[in-house]
Parts: C-alpha cells; sequence; structure tokens
C-alpha cells in the first residue's frame, strides 16, 4: 500500500481544523505539527545512520575498526550532526563528544553482521532540531499574526513541505535501488542544503566504499597468491579453499569443498599433533605449527600453518580460517644439509659433522676405530652384508657411549670416529673408554643372513689439539703394525717417523714394480727320507737400487696398506710360471693369503696363468693360515676351482694361530707345512714335539703330506726325520737363490 506523503497529511490536517473552533484549531494543529515535523527530522537521523550502518558492519567483520573511526569523523562534520558512538558487543568502539547545548534528536540505529545478518551492535546519532524549532516558531508567528490567512498559508505551507521533501524519496528510492561497486547517480535530484549534504555523504559513502572494496580485493588478492587459504565449520569439513590451496594439494576445488583435512594429512604426521590443535583452536586460540601434508598424488609437502578460531559477537566460534605457508623447499633444505652431515648406512653423524663439532669443542679426546676385517667381510659376502655390518658396530657405538658424553662418527671405510667434547673427561678415562669398547665389540658374534662372524678392531687415540685427526691416524695405524688393539698416541713413541718410514717405503714398493725390481728367489724342499730336492718354494724379494736384497718383512705389511701387494703378487706369479715351464720334473710352491684368494683380479690372473700352461699338476699353492681361512665358504670354492685344474693345496704355518684341524678335512688340502716355530727348537722343546707329532699323525690319517719348515741344523734335521716327516726345509738344507740361478742351473744340467 502506498503511503500518503507528509505534505499531504499536512493539507488534510489544516482543512480539517479549520472546520472547528479557532481555539481548538490552533491547539489541534499545532500539536499534529509539532508531531509531524519530529518524526521527519528522526527520520533524517535515521537516515544518516541507515546509510553508514552497511559500511560500519563490513569493516568490523574484517577487523578493519580504525576505518570505522574515520567515518564517524566524516559523518559528525556534517552541521546537522551534533553526536555520533558506535557500539560493539557492548563496547563502545568509537564516539563523539557532544558540546552543543541546542536540543537534540538521538537515534539508535542497530548494525547487522553483514553474513549472518545478525544484530552485532547500534549507531547513536545526536541530530540538532534547528530546523524543528525554526518551522515551529513560523507557524506560531504566522498563527499569531496572520490566522486569517491560515488556511492560504498553511495551503502554501503543505506545497514547500511537498516540494522541500520531494528530493528526499527521489535519494532514499536511490539508495534503496544501489548496488555494491556501482555508481550512484543524483544527477536528477535537486540539491538544496540538506539533500545536498545527504546526497554528498552518500556520495563519499559509496566512495570510500568502492575504495575499501578494491582495498579488501588487493588485501585478499596477496593473500591469495602468497599463503594456502582455507575456511572450515565447526565439525572440520572444508567450506572454502583459495586457488593457492588447490595448486599446492593438487586437488580441485570440487574435490575439497565439504571434505574434512584428513584428505590431505599425511600418514608421518602423529595423532597428538592433531589433538593438540583441536585442543586449541575450540579454546578460541590460534594455533601455529609445522605440519607435514600429503598431496593427490601421495608426495609430501611442509606448511607453516596458523588456525585462527572466527568469532561472533558473543566470541561464541562460528568456523575456523586456515592461512598456510609453503615451505616445502626449505624443509628439504634442511633435509639436504642433515643428509650432507650424516652417513646414510649408519645413521652416525659424519666427518663433514665431525670437522664442524671439532671447531667448538674445548680440549678435545679423539680416537679412530677401524675394523680390522672389514674389507674381508666386504668383498666375501658384498656390498650389503658389509652395511649391515658397519650398522651393527654403530649400534654396539651407540649403546655403549651414550651413558658417557662421547659421540660416534662414521668417517672412511670400516672406520669410525669417536668425540670427547667434554673437559671432565680426562685423557686416561677415555682411554678406558675405548678399551671397554674394543672389548664390547670383539665379543659380539654378528649374525647376518645364516652367516656368524666375529670383528676384530683396533683403536688409535690421541689428545693433541693441533693435529688430531693426523695424531689418531698415526696411532691407529701404529696399533695395525704392532698387533695392538689400543694405541695412544705420545710423542716418545714417534709415530711421526714410522709414518713417514711407511712413506719412504711406499715409494720404494712402487718404484721397484715399475723397474721390475720385485724378484722371485726359490728355497729347496727335500724328501725326508733321501733328502733328495723335489720341490722349491717361490719367496718374493725386492732388489732396491744399489741391488741390495730386501727381505718381505721390510716392505710385505707395508705393501699391503698402500695396496700394492696384490701387484706383487701377480708379479711372483709371473715370474714363477716363466721360469717353471723351462725347468722339467719339479715342483713349485706359491704363497698365497686370504686376501689373495678373495681378490678376484689376482684370482683370475692365476688361473689364466694355470690354464695357458702344463704346469697345473707341478704347482703347490701355500695358503698361510689365518683365523679367518675356515669361515668363508669362497676360500672353499677357490680351493676346489684350483684342485680341478690339477694343482695341489698346501696349509702353511700350520700349527700358530688358529690350527683348528677340523677345517682342513672341509678344505680338501694335499699339504701341511708345520710353521717353523715349532721346528726350530723340536729338538729340545717337549711342546713343539707334542704339537708336531700330533700334526703329523693327524696328517697320516687323512693321507696329507707333511713338510717341516725351518730346518736350520742337523739335530733338528734328525729328530723330524726319526717322527715320519715327509719333507723338510731350511736353510742348513738350502739357502732361498735367485730363480735365475735355478734356471741357469737347470739349463746347463741339460
Amino acid at each position: 500500500m502506498k503511503k500518503t506523503s507528509i505534505s499531504i497529511k499536512i493539507t488534510l490536517a489544516f482543512l480539517l481544523v479549520s472546520v472547528v473552533t479557532l481555539l481548538g484549531l490552533y491547539f489541534v494543529f499545532f500539536y499534529l505539527f509539532e508531531q509531524h515535523m519530529l518524526e521527519v527530522e528522526k527520520d533524517k537521523a535515521a537516515l544518516i545512520a541507515q546509510t553508514i550502518e552497511p559500511m560500519i558492519g563490513m569493516n568490523h567483520y574484517l577487523g578493519m575498526n580504525e576505518e570505522i573511526a574515520n567515518i564517524g569523523q566524516q559523518i559528525i562534520k556534517h552541521k546537522q550532526v551534533v553526536g555520533l558512538a558506535v557500539t560493539m558487543g557492548g563496547e563502545i568502539l568509537w564516539s563523539s563528544v557532544e558540546n552543543d547545548s541546542r536540543d537534540h534528536i538521538h537515534v539508535s540505529y542497530p548494525i547487522e553482521d553483514p553474513v549472518t545478518s545478525m544484530v552485532i551492535g547500534a549507531i547513536d546519532l545526536s541530530y540538532t532540531m534547528d530546523s524543528y524549532n525554526n518551522a515551529i516558531n513560523d507557524v506560531k508567528e504566522t498563527l499569531l499574526y496572520y490566522f486569517g490567512m491560515l488556511s492560504l498559508v498553511f495551503a502554501l505551507f503543505a506545497m514547500f513541505s511537498r516540494y522541500s521533501l520531494s528530493p528526499l524519496s527521489k535519494i532514499a528510492t536511490i539508495v534503496q535501488r544501489y548496488q555494491l561497486g556501482s555508481d550512484i547517480d543524483f544527477s536528477n535530484v535537486r540539491l538544496e542544503t540538506e539533500t545536498g549534504a545527504i546526497t554528498d555523504a552518500f556520495q563519499r559513502m559509496v566512495a570510500n566504499i568502492r575504495e575499501y572494496t578494491v582495498l579488501l580485493e588487493r588485501y585478499k588478492h596477496s593473500v591469495d597468491e602468497s599463503s594456502i587459504v582455507s575456511r572450515t565449520d565447526l565439525e572440520g569439513r572444508i567450506t572454502y579453499v583459495n586457488d593457492e590451496f588447490c595448486r599446492v594439494s593438487g586437488y580441485s576445488r570440487d574435490e575439497l569443498i565439504g571434505q574434512k583435512h584428513f584428505l590431505i594429512r599425511h600418514p608421518d604426521t602423529p595423532d597428538s599433533t592433531y589433538a593438540e590443535l583441536w585442543a586449541t583452536i575450540k579454546a578460541n586460540r590460534i594455533w601455529k605449527s609445522t605440519l607435514k601434508n600429503r598431496r593427490k598424488d601421495g608426495s609430501a609437502y611442509y606448511v607453516k600453518a596458523t588456525i585462527v578460531p572466527i568469532l561472533d559477537e558473543s566470541d561464541a566460534v562460528i568456523e575456523y580460517m586456515g592461512i598456510q605457508h609453503d615451505i616445502t623447499q626449505i624443509i628439504e633444505q634442511q633435509e639436504r644439509i642433515l643428509r650432507q652431515a650424516t652417513d646414510m648406512i649408519t645413521g652416525l653423524p659424519n666427518r663433514v659433522k665431525l670437522e664442524e663439532d671439532l671447531k667448538t669443542v674445548v680440549s678435545p679426546k679423539f680416537a679412530i676405530l677401524n675394523i680390522d676385517n672389514y674389507q674381508i667381510i666386504k668383498d666375501y659376502y658384498g656390498y650389503d652384508v658389509g652395511n649391515q655390518a658397519l650398522q651393527e658396530v654403530a649400534r654396539i657405538l651407540q649403546v655403549f657411549l651414550k651413558n658417557h658424553n662421547v659421540t660416534a662418527y662414521k668417517l672412511a671405510s670400516g672406520e669410525f670416529g669417536l668425540l670427547a667434547g667434554d673437559e671432565t673427561i680426562d685423557i686416561d678415562f677415555f682411554y678406558l673408554i675405548c678399551q671397554h669398547i674394543v672389548q664390547k665389540i670383539e665379543e659380539h658374534t654378528v649374525n647376518i643372513l645364516d652367516n656368524s662372524f666375529d670383528f676384530s678392531v683396533s683403536i688409535g687415540v690421541t689428545h693433541d689439539e693441533r693435529h688430531l685427526l693426523t695424531y689418531a691416524g698415526l696411532a691407529l695405524k701404529h696399533a695395525q703394525d704392532t698387533r695392538k688393539s689400543t694405541i695412544l698416541y705420545e710423542s716418545t713413541e714417534n709415530l711421526i717417523y714410522h709414518y713417514e718410514n711407511n712413506l719412504v717405503w711406499t715409494k720404494k714398493i712402487k718404484l721397484a714394480l715399475k723397474e721390475n725390481r720385485i724378484t722371485v728367489f726359490v728355497q729347496p724342499i727335500l724328501s725326508a727320507n733321501e733328502l733328495r730336492v723335489e720341490k722349491y718354494e717361490c719367496l718374493v724379494r725386492m732388489i732396491d737400487e744399489d741391488d741390495n736384497i730386501i727381505s718381505p718383512f721390510h716392505f710385505l705389511e707395508i705393501a699391503k696398506q698402500s695396496k700394492l701387494y696384490h701387484q706383487i703378487t701377480r708379479q711372483v706369479i709371473d715370474v714363477s710360471f716363466a721360469a717353471f715351464s723351462k725347468i722339467d720334473d719339479v715342483q713349485f710352491s706359491i704363497n698365497l693369503t686370504v686376501d689373495d684368494l678373495l681378490h678376484r683380479e689376482t684370482m683370475e690372473f692365476l688361473i689364466k696363468k694355470i690354464t695357458e700352461s702344463s704346469l697345473a699338476s707341478r704347482l703347490v699353492l701355500e695358503i698361510v693360515e689365518s683365523e679367518g681361512i675356515e669361515t668363508f665358504v669362497e676360500i672353499s670354492d677357490a680351493i676346489h676351482q684350483f684342485k680341478k685344474l690339477g694343482c695341489k693345496i698346501a696349509i702353511d704355518d700350520f700349527g700358530t694361530g688358529y690350527s683348528n684341524f677340523s677345517y682342513l678335512m672341509q678344505l680338501n688340502i694335499d699339504v701341511i707345512k708345520i710353521d717353523g716355530s715349532l721346528i726350530k727348537t723340536i729338538d729340545t722343546d717337549k711342546r713343539s714335539q707334542i704339537i708336531s707329532t700330533t700334526i703329523i699323525d693327524f696328517s697320516r690319517q687323512l693321507e696329507l703330506s707333511t713338510v717341516a719348515e725351518f730346518v736350520h741344523n742337523e739335530s733338528v734335521l734328525d729328530y723330524v726325520r726319526s717322527i715320519g716327516i715327509d719333507y723338510v726345509q731350511g736353510y742348513h738344507l738350502g739357502e732361498p737363490v735367485p730363480i735365475d740361478v735355478l734356471l741357469t742351473d737347470s739349463i746347463a744340467s741339460n
């Protein structure tokens, strides 16, 4: 139903009053005029409050309360407005102090939430009654002085009122039709003082709304471009995600909306993290942390997450907003740095981390631990078992050292570092710790892939801060050379000279190999009964630059350390085969170690020499006894292969070291050479006699030949012949001579 305008109401009221008595007309007309004028002024005040209410509600929703103050300051400039206060949730966000003594109209207008339309506050506006009072006074004067012209004057007044109020109607219509973001056009509205002020206020308001909308869009764009944004309801279901969320997660918006965040939860993230998250945000607190999420393709990504509860005017949570930043590259870089300082096999810090830690340690004590038989384990069983062996040693170290404030590091192949950075640990206590470590490791039997073996380790210890790594390495080498498990570096031991001496000998060996000065000497092996030479043992020698003969005692161990040993072995094989291929009807033996049998290149070289020659039936391969000889199936396989080619197998230096009789049957050997340490005293030492006799009896039962080494006098010779030895060898019977001499004599005799 169309409402009647105020001007028509005034005209009708005048006609009604004119038919009553003048007095009644005067009071009735005055009363009606006063009430309606008051309503007009209130409507003006309410209209101003109504125009600024949407912008105040939106600014409060966006958290931009400072903009509410700017709006208030603009409105209070209106000459009709003398006071303004904005209240939210019972608290005054902004107000101006009334300092005008004139009568005012007070209007309170509700503020609604732009999303939920719930009332969240109020606008209290004070509007001056000057226009109202002026109009009343005019009426009074007109009634007093021109009462006779009352009908005409009031009719004119009604027409004027209608004319004056018509712009407000047009303004109200335009404002009601206004849409956010569009322009507001008051060009068809007749502008006067009040209406001009109102239209100016509306235009400023629209301009501010447009500016704030653009600013808000820019803020939103900035957040969307730089952050991963989502909103969820109280049940954790996703109600909004931005493009960045979709890009990083790999899911589309349709796949995410309505789902819970469990969709992107990575299984590595523990339940306790999400329990803490929900406990925090349900207590209306902000939660911040790093999360590991899972993309649609299953890959992981990391975010720095901030979850903010969104509250209504009663501080009740209505939803949750998540703002996240992708930090995957940072996490991956940190992991790369950690991997660079961590050994991937054992999980221990590596040499890079050790060198970093040494920069911060005061009075360090340091040791290098080496698994002496690691290379053999790795060569035979392969890298996988070798790696598991390293892991086992690392585990033993971690368990033992966890209460000693000593850090273990993984260094080179088969080597570990031990660093004591605590000043309360002196060198004596650290040395004791190292001794206990050796005991723990060597007492531990490792079981891997149905194979079991023990470790043999050596440790070099130092506390010299100037050359920590160097001196620990020197001490380790000295421990290995002297067969001691633990060595403490002290200057009195002159390890530097020992190390430099090794370097000198390494250069000599390399030069000798290059100049073919690694040669072979042969020593005769005679039958015990007839004392007739039946075979020769090939022995390695080195000729120095002055033509001096160098015993292997001086260079063979150093050759092993400098990885020149296998070249020497191949040189001996080559020279021996070349010589004995020209000598008929005599056997010859070549010494091999376990290292040789496990060295693929050396074995291939030897097999090639055997197959290319006709010497297999005259060749005896002497394998030096060691404590690990029976633990490797490959040793047995190699012996079987050589036996198949026609060679004989001898165990050298038997009677010392491990001397386990049971493995002799497993290895299918032909000859036992009794170690010289037993033979050289056999004519006087009861213990040597018992052991040697036992070996001979055992060999006879297995139909194995026996050789007595180190027969250095007639008394020893007589005794070994008396107990049934098969062959004898020693300086008493013949010293080693260059193989060329044997070759020359053989050619001359033929």
